[in-house]
């Protein structure tokens, strides 16, 4: 199952570490993914797909910039991970989380 709606995301790269992708949205219909967000580099967008076997491809376009490609698959709780790259420019890892509306809103448990 692909949550619609709000996710959380990073990338790496590098000596430069980790970046988030906040605010993150994205939707899926049938195969097809789609979304957008903003992160350091600036405002994207996300379009891509999904297969049968958990794998995900999406192109992450900058608004007036480069395109990143971001190629990874489904792990445990939904979580999308894998590596993205820019031609002849750079790689490096990244996750996408799904963002559980329901689990932020319920209260902490207390251990005793």
């Amino acid at each position: 199952m692909f949550p619609n709606g709000r996710w959380r995301g990073w990338w790496e790269q590098g000596l430069l570490g980790r970046h988030w992708m906040d605010p993150l949205e994205l939707h899926s219909q049938g195969n097809r993914i789609w979304g957008e967000g903003q992160d350091l580099v600036g405002p994207f967008t996300f379009n891509g797909s999904r297969d049968a076997t958990g794998m995900v491809r999406l192109e992450k376009q900058y608004l007036n910039q480069h395109a990143v490609s971001y190629v990874g698959r489904f792990e445990g709780d939904g979580v999308i991970v894998g590596y993205w790259n820019i031609v002849n420019l750079g790689s490096g890892r990244f996750a996408l989380i799904p963002s559980s509306e329901l689990a932020r809103d319920m209260p902490i448990a207390e251990i005793s």
